[in-house]
């Protein structure tokens, strides 16, 4: 991963994060422009992980609760139902923008460690250190294959025996998605000197990228770093409401 891809697609991160970090978390049409209430916000991650243990614990899966990751944690609307189920949640973003707000919020949860994470692996974490991994609505804006590869094989690495890695990727995005006109745009004017808060906010633009790896293809990835798909499963009405596919993957190490 060239660095001036990863450092571009960390400054995205930060203008979402300054001028509308709970939007761009969920985006929801109609909660543009911090017309997130804040309880309801996170009530969407406490109804997502208890569905989600839910289907883990038909697995069996995670043998032990005491260490949990939520990768691109944000504000931590999935770290705090995490940590009400673990021992311990680790929330990892790209943004300091996010990993501060994250801490802001969630002082009310001690067991919650929110860390800014600017590298293209998960080097800071050691392997076979954790018992449940997490991501959603976080690798569909990677700058690459490539880089959600890399992210997938370590989320493997850190799982313990026993562990359970479950995370969410884009299968399929149509042609007039895939050429992000919004974004296109975004980019030009922000390379003429406008603020981020108007194109976001007033023209309703994004720097958000959006990427798709097809279902057969993650498998490849999953097992090429000595993973097993145990469960597969749609994600989002909303997602498929757009013609988008998404994917639900739940893999163990072998």
């Amino acid at each position: 991963m060239r660095a001036d891809v990863l450092e571009r697609h960390k400054q995205e991160w930060e203008e979402l994060a300054k001028v509308d970090p709970l939007w761009a978390i969920l985006t929801s049409a109609d909660r543009r422009g911090g017309r997130w209430e804040l309880a309801e916000f996170f009530d969407t991650g406490e109804a997502e992980i208890s569905e989600v243990l839910k289907a883990a614990d038909d697995l069996g899966e995670p043998v032990r609760r005491e260490r949990a990751l939520d990768f691109g944690c944000g504000v931590g609307r999935l770290s705090r139902p995490l940590a009400e189920r673990f021992r311990e949640c680790v929330g990892l973003d790209i943004s300091e923008g996010m990993v501060k707000l994250a801490r802001e919020l969630n002082e009310d949860r001690p067991n919650c460690r929110f860390v800014v994470n600017a590298a293209p692996d998960l080097g800071l974490l050691e392997s076979e250190s954790f018992d449940f991994v997490y991501s959603s609505l976080v690798l569909q804006h990677m700058p690459s294959v490539e880089m959600v590869e890399a992210y997938v094989g370590e989320f493997l690495r850190i799982l313990r025996p026993g562990g359970l890695a479950v995370f969410q990727a884009l299968s399929h995005i149509p042609l007039a998605l895939r050429l992000q006109p919004r974004r296109r745009v975004y980019a030009f004017l922000r390379s003429l000197g406008l603020s981020e808060q108007l194109l976001m906010m007033k023209m309703k633009l994004t720097p958000a990228r959006g990427l798709a790896v097809p279902e057969s293809e993650m498998r490849a990835i999953i097992e090429r770093h000595g993973g097993i798909v145990e469960l597969a499963e749609t994600y989002g009405e909303r997602a498929a409401l757009e013609h988008v596919s998404s994917v639900r993957y739940f893999a163990r190490s072998t």
